[in-house]
């Protein structure tokens, strides 16, 4: 039996309501009039299935006559830090890895453009974390997902994206990868096969004193020739930037 998918359009008549189980959440939908109740539902908390009639409790919508809702997937608002203390890097040496981003779940009403979004639901549990030193720093996501070589060895899942990094090791000592920030709010979502995937990140490493330069575009391997386009960037910028893009642990034991 297929499984049906979270995405897709909705038809809901006034009076109708929705439950759309998301794995660790039931998503409940309510059409009013005029607009809509959304409710999510913790399914690891409640102790039994969700009630329709609970639905009112949640969050209500107004948004027109419109009787259509759109589910669609998104990459998170904030970038997200990995930690990958198990890769090194050659000097002059080129790595290709793959990592899972979480998706976020779009709820739209009667069109897909920034206008007409309602809510967003993510897909899977996010923690808040900080990359970077403390006052220099910036707010992210913490991605709790290992790296992989291999693409074939990633499962499809659609509540996640498949995300390539090449890696340059542009300096004269090896790269041990301890944090590395993934901007994934200057990436495109996008289908290729059964997966979605993230724009390849392309980074080049320069040494420590250095910023390292950071694109984001899309690679036939990964992406397919014609481009399916899922989301556009968040905060889309030019394709390539001079940021930080590798944190190090600093060493607070001195040795005599």
């Amino acid at each position: 039996m297929e499984k049906v998918s979270i995405y897709g359009t909705k038809q809901i008549n006034p009076g109708e309501s929705v439950l759309k189980n998301c794995d660790h959440f039931t998503l409940g939908i309510k059409r009013n009039d005029e607009g809509w109740h959304l409710k999510s539902f913790d399914n690891k908390k409640e102790d039994k299935d969700p009630d329709t009639e609970e639905i009112n409790d949640g969050t209500y919508y107004h948004s027109g006559k419109s009787n259509k809702l759109i589910l669609s997937p998104a990459l998170p608002v904030k970038p997200m830090v990995f930690k990958g203390s198990r890769m090194v890097i050659s000097p002059n040496q080129r790595l290709t890895f793959f990592v899972k981003i979480p998706l976020i779940l779009q709820v739209y009403a009667s069109k897909k453009q920034d206008e007409t979004l309602l809510a967003e639901f993510p897909l899977q549990q996010i923690s808040n974390t900080w990359f970077g030193e403390p006052i220099q720093g910036e707010a992210a996501f913490a991605l709790e997902s290992e790296h992989f070589l291999d693409i074939t060895a990633l499962e499809n899942d659609e509540k996640f994206a498949v995300c390539p990094i090449t890696i340059f090791n542009n300096d004269n000592a090896p790269l041990q990868i301890e944090r590395l920030i993934i901007r994934v709010d200057h990436m495109h979502l996008l289908k290729f096969k059964e997966h979605f995937v993230t724009s390849q990140v392309k980074l080049e490493y320069r040494g420590k004193d250095y910023l390292s330069s950071a694109s984001y575009g899309f690679a036939k391997a990964f992406h397919g020739e014609n481009h399916e386009i899922i989301a556009k960037p968040r905060n889309p910028e030019g394709k390539s930037m001079l940021k930080i893009n590798f944190h190090f642990i600093k060493n607070i034991y001195r040795t005599e």
